[in-house]
Formats: structure tokens, sequence, C-alpha cells
């Protein structure tokens, strides 16, 4: 098994995948030559588990330390040592040590650089959160439903065993695959997969086609898209009436007339049909984002697994085998969001809808 995980100094970083660093090993045993980490130590960790080993080591052993306990889900956790006060896990005196998870920081932090947590909870001699407690990151009482303070390790993967399967694909992939949030959805789709296929996906309700967009979900954009177009045909055959209202009402609008009085002195003659279906259109396309946010999670774990299981599949059918590095980094690179498709998505569609209002006044105009 070969180590996905890439460390720079002693942070972890994930290939962008939400979580930019989830730990600071300084100061903690490698589990092999039992030695502590220290700042310039080159550290890698088991894709599995979570448990750092010194590079060296681990390609020594050729497979993680804790590899006998995989098979009972076992997660690594960075031990709880005694500290003398004021010094942070593993570091030198002076540090901060987070009073949530007991991880090290700068003396000169407000927050936890690890959980978010904040360092410094009013005067001194104040109770601090117990360990697993939740806490509002501005203060005062603590969120009713925040969850407790967990391994930083498993964050990402919303406190699911990275080997564990959904739907035949790892949460360690599947997470690599999601990117932003990861640790939002995962259990998600592990409740979908046993039996649950509902579950409300509030973005995509308010953001409609643009959420699938960045989430890369190209085809279920485009069905949503191509419905909000075809709700707008009634539109089209009112418009034209509509804007020769408004070209004769001209000099009303100048005079300070209210849009709102403006809009309510119109009543089409022609094409009536479609000025009362104008009103239904509106209830149909609440309808369709509700249902659609009803079911994005499962879109988005299907849509997941078919790409992770064609990534490994493909480089299976390659090269014969699986060189993991790769994997996950192809994995990472053909998730993730898409920041870029929904700019051009908003900006094609404010674009075509002046072009079309354009395009009628002028051959209001002409004629």
């Amino acid at each position: 098994m070969s180590v996905s995980w890439v460390f720079r100094k002693h942070y972890l970083w994930i290939y962008d995948s939400g979580v930019d660093f989830l730990a600071n090993y300084t100061g903690v045993k490698c589990p092999v030559c039992n030695k502590r980490f220290t700042e310039d130590d080159d550290i890698v960790v088991c894709p599995v588990c979570g448990a750092p080993h010194h590079r060296t080591c681990y390609q020594q052993l050729g497979h993680c330390a804790l590899n006998d306990l995989h098979i009972k889900g076992h997660a690594w956790e960075p031990p709880h040592e005694q500290q003398t006060p004021g010094q942070a896990p593993g570091g030198s005196a002076g540090g901060t040590a987070c009073p949530a998870c007991g991880a090290g920081n700068p003396s000169t932090g407000l927050f936890c650089q690890v959980c978010g947590a904040p360092l410094h909870r009013g005067t001194q001699g104040q109770p601090q959160p117990q360990q697993g407690q939740p806490f509002s990151p501005f203060g005062g009482q603590p969120y009713a439903a925040a969850p407790p303070a967990q391994n930083p390790y498993s964050a990402a993967f919303g406190g699911l065993n990275p080997s564990e399967e959904i739907d035949g694909v790892s949460a360690r992939d599947l997470a690599l695959y999601v990117g932003e949030n990861s640790g939002y959805f995962l259990p998600r789709f592990k409740q979908i997969s046993q039996g649950k296929p509902v579950s409300f996906n509030f973005c995509a309700l308010f953001f409609n086609f643009f959420y699938f967009f960045y989430r890369k979900m190209y085809s279920v954009g485009l069905i949503l898209l191509g419905i909000t177009l075809l709700a707008q045909i009634p539109t089209l055959f009112v418009m034209p009436e509509a804007v020769h209202f408004a070209l004769d009402h001209m000099n009303d609008i100048y005079a300070g007339a209210s849009m709102f009085e403006f809009i309510s002195e119109f009543q089409p003659t022609q094409h009536l049909w479609a000025y009362a279906a104008m009103e239904y259109m509106r209830y149909f396309l609440l309808a369709v984002g509700v249902v659609f946010s009803l079911f994005a999670n499962r879109f988005y774990l299907r849509h997941a697994v078919k790409k992770v299981t064609r990534v490994r599949e493909g480089m299976l059918a390659a090269q014969g085998t699986l060189d993991d590095r790769r994997y996950t980094e192809t994995i990472a690179r053909a998730g993730r969001t898409n920041r870029a498709i929904v700019v051009i998505a908003a900006v094609g569609c404010v674009v075509a809808y002046f072009a079309v209002y354009i395009l009628m006044v002028m051959a209001i105009m002409v004629s």
C-alpha cells in the first residue's frame, strides 16, 4: 500500500480536498522508530487510519505500523500526554494548547488551527470547555446542534472510517473527489447508500442549476437549465406586447411613475393563454427546484461513484496496477468544484436576457 497523503514539514495537505491542514504532528512519536517528530521531519500518513510515520520508516517497513488494527476499524488519535502549564502538546513552552482538541497553536493565535475553537474564552479561571463539548466560534452559549470536537484527521470524512465503502467506493476516495465540504457530504452519502433516498440540499434549491454546474454535475445542470428555459416560453409570447406598452408610456416612467403601478396597468390583449401560464410557471419551477434539491445529494453520490470508478478502472486497464499517489491526484483533479463554469453560466444568462429584450425593442421600433 503506497502513501497518498503529502506532507510539507509537519502539516497535512490533501490535494485541495477542502481541508488544507488537519493536525500538527510535532512532538508525536513515530510508531516505527518511537522518535518524536520535529519541525523539519518528512512525515507521511497512512491513508487508512491516519497514523503519522517518518517517510523513511514507512518505506523501510513497507506498510503502516498499525496495519494489524485496520481490520478492526482503528483510526489513529494523538496521544494525550501530560503537559506543563502554558505548553502546547508536543511543542515548547509559550505555545497555547487548544481547550477543545488539545492541539498546539501559536501563543498569538485566537482560534485553533485544527478545530477552530477559540483559544481564549474570557478571563482566566473561567471554566474551559471539555474535549468533545460543542463551542461557539464567537463565544457565548454553544450551538445546540454543533458536533463535538473530533479527531482532526476524520473531519474530512464526516466521522466515517476512510476505508469504509459507500456503493463500492471508499470514503477516502469520495472525500478526495468531493473536496470542499466532504465532511458534510459523506455522512449523507452513507445514509443514502443504506436506503434513505431523500436528503435535502438547500444550496441546490437556492442556486438551482448553478449549483450542479459548480459541483460538476453538468448533465443535471443542463436538464434544470433546459426546464428553466422551457418555462420562459409563455413569457416570450407576452414580452413583445409588454415592451410595446412600456415604449408607449415612457413619458409616465420619466415622470416618476412607480414600477408597481406601471406593471399593474399592463393588461395584454393577445396570447392570453401565455399570460395566464406565466403565473403557473413560477410554481412549476419552484416545485422542480424542490424535487431536485431533495435528490441533489443522491445525484451527487451517483455522479461521484461513477467518476471515481471510471478513474480506477481506467488506470487498472492501462497499467495493470494502481499507483495510489497518481490515482488520488487524478481523483482530486477530476472532482472538486468548478467556479469558472458558474461565472460563465451567470454571465451567459444575463447576456441572453438582455439580448432578447433589445431585439424585441428594435423589432417594435422598426415596425
